[in-house]
C-alpha cells in the first residue's frame, strides 16, 4: 500500500493548540498561584480542566471608636421611689446621652388638703438634677441620679417627674400626668420601676402667717410676709382702698418681701393671709424722718427816755439763735439766745438812734428810737412817736402801756423757722 507523504504543518498546529490551552489554564488560576515563588508544573493538556475562579476575600470593617450614645428621646431608665421618706433614684441603662443631649428629673413634695388626691397643693420641698452628654474630652458621666426632699407630717403628695418644670400650685387643670416617672404611657413609661407618686399624711396642713411692715423716709413701704411656723403655704393678699391688690404665696419656713412706693399704697392698707386679716393701717414714715415742730421766737422793742430796748423770747422747742445788733452810734452787740431763754439788748437813748439786726434774727429796716409821747420831763416811759405808731410802756402809764404793747407786737413780730431759717425784725 502506498502511503501519502505527511505534511509538516500538522505537528505545528497541534503544538500551537497545546500552548493556547496552557495559557488559558494559567490565566484562570488564582493570583496566589501567579505570584507563588515556586511555580507549579503545568498539567498535561490532555488532563488539565479549568476551575472556576475563587472570590477575593473582603477586608473586615474597623470597630467604631469610643462609647456608643443615645438621644434623650431614646434613653431608657430604671428607678426606685420611697415617697413617704422623700427619696428617689433613677439609672440610665442604655446611655450615655449623645453630645448636646440632656434629661432633667425632679422630686417634689407638696402640702395637700387631705390624704386623698385633692387640690390645690403647694410646694414644700424640691430636688432637681439631670443627665448630661459625654463631651469628647470626658471619660464619662453619672449613670445614676439620687434625690431627697422634705415630706410634711400633714397631708402631702410626693411626685417624681421627668423634666425640671415645677408646678406650684398643683390644681385639677395643671398636673404632671404622664410626666410622672413609671407612668404606663408617655415619657413616664421610659423608666421601669414602681409608680413614683405618693399620697399620705395624717392631719390638716395649716400655715402660721405673720406680717411686718416697714416704711422709709422716701415713702416706700416694705411688707415682710412671713410663714415661719406651721406646716403649709400661706396665701397673702395686700390691698388698699385705692384699688391696689397683690396676692403672694409664701412657702413653709419662708419669707417674701413686697416693696411698694408711696403712690401704690396711698390710703388704707389691709394685709390678709388665708382669708384672715393680719394688719390694717396707713403708710407712716419712721419717727426719725418727721421733722419736729420748731417754735418761733417772739420779738418786741420799746423806747424810754433813757434807752432803746430790743427783747427776744425763744421758746423751749425753738432753735439756738445768734444775731448782731448794730447801733448807728456806739458798739455792736452780738448775742446768742438758747431755746427756753429771753434776752434783752439795750442801747442808750439819743436823738436819731437806729439799730440794725443781722444774723438768725433780721430787722426788715433799721429800728428807730423815739421819745415817749408823754415827754421825758414827767418820767414817762414807753415807745411811740408823734403819729402814734410806736408802743408806750412804763410804770407810770400802766393803762397806756397795755395798749401800746399790743401795737408793738403787731408791728414788731419776728418769724423763725426750723433749722436756723432767717427771721425778720419788723419795726
Amino acid at each position: 500500500m502506498i502511503r501519502p507523504k505527511l505534511s509538516p504543518r500538522r505537528p505545528i498546529v497541534v503544538a500551537a493548540a497545546a500552548l493556547a490551552g496552557l495559557a488559558t489554564a494559567f490565566a484562570a488560576s488564582s493570583p496566589a498561584l501567579a505570584t507563588s515563588p515556586s511555580p507549579q508544573q503545568p498539567a498535561s493538556p490532555a488532563t488539565q480542566t479549568p476551575s472556576p475562579s475563587a472570590p477575593t476575600p473582603q477586608a473586615a470593617s474597623p470597630a467604631p471608636e469610643g462609647p456608643t450614645c443615645v438621644s434623650a428621646a431614646d434613653a431608657r431608665y430604671t428607678h426606685t421611689f420611697r415617697g413617704k421618706r422623700g427619696e428617689a433614684s433613677i439609672t440610665l441603662v442604655n446611655g450615655p446621652l449623645c453630645e448636646g443631649e440632656e434629661q432633667a428629673f425632679a422630686l417634689v413634695s407638696y402640702v395637700a388638703p387631705s390624704a386623698k388626691v385633692e387640690f390645690p397643693q403647694y410646694v414644700l420641698s424640691k430636688s432637681v438634677d439631670k443627665f448630661t452628654s459625654v463631651a469628647k474630652d470626658e471619660v464619662g458621666t453619672r449613670s445614676t441620679l439620687k434625690f431627697k426632699v422634705e415630706v410634711p407630717t400633714c397631708y402631702t403628695q410626693v411626685d417624681f417627674v421627668f423634666g425640671d418644670k415645677i408646678i406650684d400650685p398643683l390644681t385639677e387643670s395643671d398636673l404632671y400626668r404622664n410626666r410622672k416617672v413609671g407612668s404606663p404611657k408617655g415619657i413616664g413609661s421610659h423608666s421601669k420601676g414602681p409608680q413614683a407618686w405618693y399620697n399620705g399624711g395624717s392631719e390638716t396642713c395649716e400655715a402660721a402667717p405673720e406680717v411686718v411692715v416697714e416704711s422709709d423716709c422716701q415713702g416706700k413701704v416694705t411688707f415682710n410676709l412671713i410663714n415661719r411656723n406651721g406646716n403649709a403655704a400661706a396665701n397673702f393678699v395686700i390691698a388698699t382702698d385705692k384699688g391696689y391688690n397683690k396676692a403672694v404665696t409664701v412657702a413653709l419656713r419662708s419669707i417674701e418681701k413686697v416693696e411698694l412706693d408711696a403712690a401704690a399704697v396711698d390710703g388704707q392698707i389691709t394685709v390678709t393671709a388665708n382669708e384672715k386679716s393680719l394688719w390694717t393701717g396707713t403708710q407712716q414714715p419712721p419717727a426719725e424722718c418727721q421733722e419736729p415742730e420748731v417754735g418761733e421766737p417772739e420779738t418786741s422793742y420799746e423806747s424810754t427816755c433813757d434807752e432803746l430796748v430790743l427783747l427776744v423770747q425763744n421758746p423751749k422747742n425753738g432753735v439756738s439763735l445768734t444775731s448782731t445788733f448794730t447801733p448807728s452810734t456806739g458798739k455792736p452787740q452780738t448775742v446768742t439766745i438758747e431755746p427756753g431763754t429771753n434776752k434783752s439788748v439795750r442801747f442808750p437813748a439819743s436823738k436819731g438812734l437806729t439799730v440794725v439786726v443781722t444774723g438768725d434774727l433780721e430787722s426788715a429796716e433799721p429800728i428807730k428810737w423815739t421819745a415817749p409821747i408823754s415827754g421825758c420831763d414827767e418820767g414817762g416811759t414807753g415807745g411811740g412817736d408823734q403819729d402814734g405808731g410806736l408802743p408806750v410802756t412804763g410804770a407810770a402809764a400802766g393803762g397806756i402801756a397795755a395798749g401800746a404793747v399790743a401795737l408793738l407786737a403787731a408791728g414788731a413780730v419776728l418769724f423763725v423757722v426750723a433749722r436756723r431759717r432767717r427771721i425778720r425784725f419788723t419795726s
